[in-house]
């Protein structure tokens, strides 16, 4: 099946030079299905040798057509860029760091011939559990889906643009497509695989960015929050408590986690609205748990916090104390004194 005049491959990068390779690589392969589609990569204005590898190839390929925008727009916005951009039948947007298997492209063939709404091409968070939940966590993989443009009209579009802060505008179209009923194709077998590597390189959703003119909001947003306001959208009420515990499993492994996790992130920063942001999309069972969790732990806690300081509370009176180590020892200066534990046996020391 010919897909030239029904598909539509975005590619969005900034700064990825080595990993943009290894993605040219395989888009451009011998046996790459896509290699002859019009592929627009939309460049966050990269400044490491990524425009250049970009247009090397641009000379090679003639159905790459690359656009450079004026400023870094942030990785979000250059997703919603994408979805306004295109104009055919299918659209596909891709990232710049993960890893292709070709081997079943025939199946998404045959779910464009379908007229499917969308189509599901990953499947890491699924697994042999293809329940709606599943494929919304799925999706938010920016490469998992592949769209149908005719689902995106201009409210779409303009809500996709109202969750750049929240990191998931993609999700939008694919909630658009639950509330109304309609199906998510999904693959019997995965065609993309999540290639990030988190340690040795910056996956942050504000990379690039200035963070004196980024919100607090902004700044401070999590997965899971983010997640959730996403989820907000959701019209089915149980479906909506379903995913967004789905994900808390997924992401923290359980809902104590989750509890502490938002402690950590929240409680000592004092960023109030995303606690309440994640509190209200909870069922009322879960809403408890977090709040008495939270309050307990406004009362009473010990615990490390952001910036190199130990957090201690006692009826609510907080104390906070600077923290450091060494190559032996983790150490916090307490009123003068030194409480110094040694790494390897776990003893304690006050000097």
């Amino acid at each position: 099946m010919n897909l030239i005049n029904s598909l539509q491959v975005f590619l969005i990068t900034y700064n990825r030079k080595k990993y943009l390779q290894r993605t040219f690589d395989q888009i451009f392969a011998d046996n790459s299905p896509i290699k002859e589609l019009d592929i627009t990569i939309l460049n966050n204005k990269s400044d490491d040798g990524t425009s250049e590898l970009i247009e090397q190839y641009r000379q090679k390929f003639p159905n790459i057509k690359h656009i450079i925008h004026n400023h870094n727009i942030g990785g979000n916005a250059n997703i919603v860029r994408a979805f306004e951009y295109a104009i055919k039948e299918y659209v596909w947007v891709l990232c710049d760091d993960d890893i292709y298997d070709w081997t079943n492209w025939k199946e998404v063939e045959s779910a464009i011939y379908r007229q499917e709404d969308i189509i599901c091409v990953s499947k890491y968070a699924i697994d042999d559990d293809v329940s709606i939940e599943s494929q919304i966590l799925q999706l938010t993989f920016v490469p998992a889906g592949i769209f149908k443009t005719s689902t995106l009209n201009k409210g779409i579009i303009r809500s996709m643009y109202d969750q750049i802060y929240a990191f998931f505008p993609h999700l939008v179209p694919t909630i658009f497509t639950i509330n109304n009923k309609n199906r998510i194709c999904v693959l019997d077998r995965a065609v993309v695989y999540n290639g990030m590597e988190l340690k040795n390189t910056d996956c942050s959703y504000t990379r690039g960015s200035n963070l004196e003119c980024l919100s607090d909001r902004t700044k401070a947003m999590s997965w899971i929050v983010a997640y959730a306001n996403l989820c907000s959208m959701i019209k089915d009420i149980k479906l909506k408590h379903k995913a967004i515990y789905k994900a808390i499993k997924y992401i923290h492994g359980n809902f104590r986690q989750f509890s502490k996790d938002m402690v950590y992130l929240y409680l000592d920063e004092q960023n109030w609205m995303h606690f309440w942001d994640i509190y209200w999309q909870l069922d009322t069972k879960n809403r408890f748990k977090l709040l008495t969790f939270f309050i307990f732990k406004m009362l009473f806690s010990m615990h490390a916090a952001h910036n190199n300081f130990f957090i201690i509370r006692i009826f609510g009176i907080k104390v906070k104390f600077k923290k450091n180590e060494d190559d032996n020892f983790k150490i916090i200066n307490c009123f003068g004194i030194k409480i110094k534990k040694n790494k390897k046996s776990g003893k304690i020391f006050l000097q």
